[in-house]
């Protein structure tokens, strides 16, 4: 979470997913139950045995079809929402979420589950760092406060922008404070670190957008057969920073805000199909570089994972766009 166009985006996206995900889980559960019960039936040689697991059986997997399908209606029926919400703003041009954002207990309540998510966020895709520079668990966890600390400026200003009220002064002057906020807290971890170490950090925050993505798309592999290696893993993420670095954007909203704070001119309808034009190439010259890294069954899994992340990622990005747009006079 680089900035505060990224923290406004992921704030969005895990609003949209945060659902599906939990469905997932727990389909995911009842498959892993459904495939135990598999394995004591075909270990069970009693005839009564076996009638009662076949029974248990027949149970799981109707429960799994059942939750599968309402998954399937449930993530229509939430696409169409959007849509109608989306259209509704458009025609009203009103922000639908404005109201939303103004509240100060809803605030409260994002900041402290954004909390919540940090730690084990940080903790698991800045792992590798720890280890590679050698820190000790107490040296460790200063630098996950000092981490935090910088990726909360940005979400708390993401938060404030999504409040309609704000001119286009109001988030220049928020934009500026975030990034005083994280250029001092960048320093503290340039002196904490060290020239050495923090030349090593700076390196490995350019991975950080990369690692977390494949972390994803690992951890919905990881019940199954088609479970990544930590050599796969770590060959992803290469390729996909090589990618993701060496692509010309014409308009990159993953690295960078607008200087003045201007978002409404940011989240234009043409930057945004342009984006989803030359993401969607992106994806697909990355789809084919890891051909190489992965087998038949998990690459159709990836191009089906980073068709979700687009349209995630877009759907987010025509809020934001809703959000910022010029209030009617």
């Amino acid at each position: 979470m680089k900035n505060t166009a990224i923290a406004l985006l992921l704030i969005l996206a895990c609003s949209l997913g945060a659902v599906s995900w939990h469905q997932h889980k727990q389909l995911k559960q009842q498959q892993a139950q459904l495939a135990e019960v598999e394995a004591q039936l075909q270990e069970k040689s009693r005839a009564d045995e076996k009638v009662a697991l076949a029974e248990r059986k027949s149970k799981v997997l109707q429960e799994v079809l059942t939750d599968t399908s309402k998954i399937a209606e449930e993530k229509t029926q939430q696409a169409e929402r959007l849509q109608q919400k989306l259209a509704a703003a458009g025609t009203n041009n009103a922000n639908p979420f404005a109201d939303m954002f103004k509240d100060p207990a809803m605030k409260e309540m994002i900041k402290s589950q954004q909390k919540a998510v940090m730690g084990p966020m940080i903790a698991k895709q800045y792992a590798a760092l720890f280890q590679q520079l050698g820190l000790t668990p107490e040296q460790s966890a200063t630098l996950k406060d000092l981490l935090q600390q910088k990726m909360l400026a940005g979400a708390d200003a993401g938060i404030s922008m999504m409040d309609g009220s704000l001119d286009a002064a109001q988030r220049a002057e928020l934009a500026k404070d975030v990034k005083k906020q994280t250029d001092e807290t960048d320093a503290q971890i340039k002196e904490f670190l060290g020239d050495e170490n923090y030349k090593a950090f700076q390196d490995y925050e350019k991975t950080t957008a990369d690692r977390m993505v494949v972390g994803q798309f690992s951890d919905q592999l990881a019940d199954g057969a088609m479970a990544l290696s930590p050599d796969q893993q770590q060959q992803l993420i290469q390729v996909m920073s090589e990618e993701r670095n060496g692509f010309k954007w014409t308009t990159d909203f993953n690295q960078q805000n607008p200087p003045t704070g201007d978002f409404t001119a940011m989240f234009t309808e043409d930057k945004i199909n342009q984006f989803a034009e030359e993401k969607e190439k992106l994806d697909q010259q990355t789809l084919a570089r890891v051909q190489q890294i992965l087998n038949p069954d998990q690459l159709t899994a990836f191009q089906q994972f980073q068709t979700t992340q687009r349209q995630l990622q877009m759907a987010g990005m025509k809020m934001a766009a809703k959000m910022f747009a010029p209030k009617s006079p």
